[in-house]
């Protein structure tokens, strides 16, 4: 069962990561895929499960709230404590010239 499990995880993180810099708008192609880098492998199922709701927002709301607009993103994301978390740490990303995630 454990196996399973983890071979469910596994799946679902090479997803995130493929979703995380396949979006259709570079800028968030290159902030969701440098938190990916980051942080996916360290995930558990609940990280994992908050990572996932985060691809579902839309990039326009994502860039959004990213930039400070607050209300663009729906409450009960940010109310979810993993996801708020993974939010906080989007927002505090800032590109740096030859900086592709080692700054996140």
């Amino acid at each position: 069962m454990s196996g399973e499990v983890n071979d469910g995880i596994a799946l679902r993180k090479r997803r995130i990561r493929f979703r995380a810099v396949h979006r259709g708008m570079k800028e968030m192609d290159l902030l969701l895929g440098a938190l990916a880098a980051e942080v996916l492998e360290g995930l558990d199922a609940q990280g994992v499960a908050a990572f996932e709701r985060l691809l579902d927002v839309a990039d326009a709301d994502l860039l959004a709230w990213v930039s400070g607009n607050d209300a663009v993103l729906d409450a009960a994301l940010l109310e979810d404590e993993e996801s708020r978390a993974l939010l906080e740490r989007l927002r505090k990303y800032r590109f740096q010239p030859g900086s592709y995630g080692e700054n996140l």
